[in-house]
């Protein structure tokens, strides 16, 4: 979070900060696969192909779900995730 002071914390984030968002699937607290988002990137996806941006969205929803009880458990997220099944 950018340096706020008490009057400016609901202030809008300055255009020049960072905001990203990041996926993170662990198995045992540890991370098997991360992926790193920048949220204007997103925006412009989500603007220029919801459809297809929406789909991404929800594969990193079903992959770990969809990969849990089977074995390769991290190739399998992997694959999922960039479209195929699990």
């Amino acid at each position: 979070m950018p340096n706020v002071g008490l009057l400016s914390a609901s202030d809008p984030v300055p255009r020049d900060t960072t905001v990203s968002i990041r996926y993170v699937v662990e198995v045992g607290g540890l991370p098997v696969y991360t992926e790193l988002y920048d949220v204007d990137t997103l925006r412009s996806d989500l603007d220029s192909d919801p459809v297809r941006t929406l789909e991404a969205w929800k594969r990193r929803l079903e992959a770990p779900i969809l990969a849990r009880d089977q074995d390769a458990f991290s190739a399998r997220v992997t694959t999922h995730l960039h479209g195929g099944k699990s």
